[in-house]
């Protein structure tokens, strides 16, 4: 009997020891939480002694006028732009411009008849040298070339 007793003496002591230990623990955590939390609060403050310290010398009004600084800037470049890329400033208005480019047009179209009427195509003055070099033609190249000639004889041209 007395070792049954003996047991349940030391069965109560192992369960205060555990409950002693789970208290120790949950204070260990409840210290690291608040050390944890310290140095947060820490941190925190030196960030906000840092912003103020950056911030001392810059208030709204002050970030207002440069950013209408940056903008007139923009402004004054994109006036200068635009200045430049008027053709007013070559001596002719925009009216002589589009002028100029109906005049292109006309001459291009009074071309395109020409080339369109024309019996032969126009050959080139410029001969080619001397001695050339011709890459072998590929079996694409031979194909458009064939069916090119056989375009010219339908409308009776010659090569």
């Amino acid at each position: 009997m007395a070792a049954l007793k003996r047991k349940k003496l030391l069965e109560e002591q192992l369960d205060k020891i555990s409950g002693s230990r789970m208290t120790l623990e949950t204070q260990i955590f409840a210290i690291e939480s608040a050390n944890v939390n310290l140095e947060t609060m820490n941190a925190m403050r030196k960030g906000a002694d840092a912003m103020k310290n950056i911030h001392k010398n810059m208030n709204i009004d002050k970030v207002d006028q440069t950013m209408d600084e940056i903008r007139e800037q923009m402004d004054l470049a994109n006036e200068v732009s635009a200045a430049i890329s008027q053709p007013e400033l070559l001596g002719m208005s925009s009216n002589e411009s589009e002028l100029l480019e109906e005049l292109e047009l006309l001459e291009q179209e009074q071309l395109d008849k020409q080339l369109l009427n024309a019996e032969r195509p126009p050959v080139s003055a410029i001969k080619p040298p001397v001695k050339q070099v011709v890459a072998p033609k590929t079996e694409e190249e031979e194909e458009e070339d064939a069916e090119l000639a056989e375009l010219r004889e339908s409308m009776g041209m010659m090569n």
